[in-house]
């Protein structure tokens, strides 16, 4: 490793160090949704402490993928009727990191992309589960929020190092480089442990911790397998869907064989998602705002 490499290395693991600290708000948000069978109307106050994220919640609500013609002015009103309990509590999760996060310094960092993957992931993981025995351990809300919360670490990294993050970007433009691998390259370790190091400061729920501080290890043999194994297959899929390039199914053989995951469940959802991917472009509009 020379001087140069080791040098950014230490200050970028200084500079997460200095990660802020959450709203005291945003504490009691976070801690209401992580609360198991919490009701609806708990749920409603504790956001309602945040204007911000009721405002952006509402717009979600309201959006072409979820209206479907209605016009939704309260927040019990979104949980209830069009959004329900489990995704309000991931999508509130996900709106509070995002807000926390300004990456507008980063040049080159595309938050609507980087909203639509992230969503993408989550959706794909959510349905596909539904057929998926190993994974019935695990509630719906809680696969959803495994995907987006996926990539929270590149978040970071847009608000802490902007300016090492565009040269990540520009490196793997020119090389074709993927830029989970232009990052490790570059900051001496992966965006899923620089989110891994995010959700431990915050104390989220150890399964999130989990996944992403095993997300890359191979030889994870913990109950969160079926998970992880669900999830780097839908973060493979939403990147090839996102692209308009077509499904290879070999590609995901071995990992659905392991989760006993049908190859047609891939295809279909695969053809289902690029329907619907005008919808979700402006959710994900909503999402990076």
């Amino acid at each position: 490793m020379n001087a140069g490499v080791k040098q950014t290395i230490e200050l970028q693991i200084g500079s997460l160090k200095n990660l802020p600290v959450l709203p005291e708000a945003s504490l009691r948000i976070l801690d209401v949704i992580n609360t198991p069978d919490i009701p609806i109307e708990k749920l409603a106050d504790a956001l309602s402490l945040s204007p911000g994220l009721v405002a952006r919640l509402l717009g979600l609500a309201n959006s072409a993928y979820f209206a479907r013609g209605r016009n939704v002015s309260d927040i019990r009103t979104a949980i209830f009727q069009v959004l329900g309990l489990d995704l309000v509590k991931a999508l509130a999760q996900a709106i509070i990191f995002n807000v926390q996060f300004d990456t507008r310094k980063c040049q080159g960092f595309d938050a609507e992309y980087f909203w639509i993957r992230s969503l993408t992931t989550a959706v794909s993981a959510q349905k596909l589960a539904i057929e998926i025995p190993q994974l019935r351990v695990f509630t719906p809300s809680t696969i959803y929020s495994g995907g987006l919360l996926l990539n929270i670490g590149i978040l970071v990294l847009g608000y802490l190092q902007p300016e090492e993050l565009h040269e990540v970007f520009v490196e793997c433009k020119k090389t074709g480089l993927p830029v989970r691998q232009g990052i490790s390259r570059h900051m001496g370790q992966s965006h899923y442990q620089i989110g891994h190091f995010l959700l431990r400061k915050w104390h989220l729920p150890v399964l999130y911790q989990v996944l992403l501080d095993n997300y890359e290890n191979k030889d994870f043999e913990g109950i969160e397998l079926p998970l992880l194994i669900l999830l780097r297959v839908c973060e493979r899929l939403s990147v090839t869907v996102i692209s308009g390039e077509s499904i290879n199914l070999q590609e995901f053989e071995s990992e659905c064989r392991q989760i006993k995951c049908p190859l047609s469940n891939i295809q279909e959802l695969a053809e289902q998602l690029a329907e619907n991917q005008p919808a979700m472009q402006k959710l994900a509009a909503i999402m990076g705002n």
